[in-house]
């Protein structure tokens, strides 16, 4: 009992800093005093920031993993809709990119501490696309066919996955993509090309 108390106070110290560190973040951006600032509004102390999340870039990983699984208890409900593979994965891909984009701290990340963000999103992304497919891919109805066989609900979802980070990070020079409507006729243009490998129906 006491070791289970123990813990529900360790987890309630790191969500006030956390809390306290994307209050900081959002209004300050990142600072050199960033962790005296946090413990003062976290109402802790400088060593009890480091002890539980570490030095900076620490915090901002660790920021962005709670954001992470945030996201997908939010999404879930786009892929349990009902409707053809098809739809579902391009809506999935229009929430995550509406999603990212109306992201205060994402989107503050991106443009002030790009050297922490993008890695985390393109060459060390493999821990974000593992979470990704073990929690979209159970709401892929597999048995889908195309030309070479059945569709692998972990495949779909990593191509979604891939798709939206590409166009998170990468916006395109060549399509009109600043609205949903936009980025479904992206989307849907793509699917149309073949150019992503997913049937028109299940």
């Amino acid at each position: 009992m006491a070791a289970m108390i123990a813990r529900a106070g360790e987890k309630d110290i790191q969500r006030r800093i956390l809390d306290a560190a994307e209050q900081c973040l959002l209004r300050a951006g990142p600072a050199a005093r960033l962790h005296h600032v946090i413990a003062e509004r976290a109402g802790v102390s400088r060593p009890t920031v480091y002890k539980h999340l570490g030095d900076q870039k620490a915090i901002v990983e660790a920021l962005l993993h709670r954001e992470l699984s945030r996201y997908l208890d939010a999404v879930r409900d786009v892929l349990v809709q009902r409707g053809t593979l098809r739809d579902r994965f391009v809506e999935t891909i229009v929430f995550t990119i509406t999603y990212a984009r109306g992201h205060a701290l994402l989107q503050r990340m991106l443009l002030e501490e790009p050297q922490i963000v993008l890695p985390w999103l393109t060459t060390h992304a493999a821990p974000v696309i593992e979470r990704g497919v073990a929690a979209m891919s159970p709401h892929i109805q597999p048995g889908g066919r195309r030309a070479g066989g059945t569709i692998d609900p972990k495949v779909v979802a990593e191509w979604g996955i891939r798709l939206a980070v590409s166009l998170i990070t990468m916006p395109s020079s060549v399509a009109h993509l600043d609205t949903p409507d936009g980025l479904r006729r992206y989307l849907l243009d793509l699917l149309d090309l073949g150019l992503v490998p997913l049937p028109a129906d299940e």
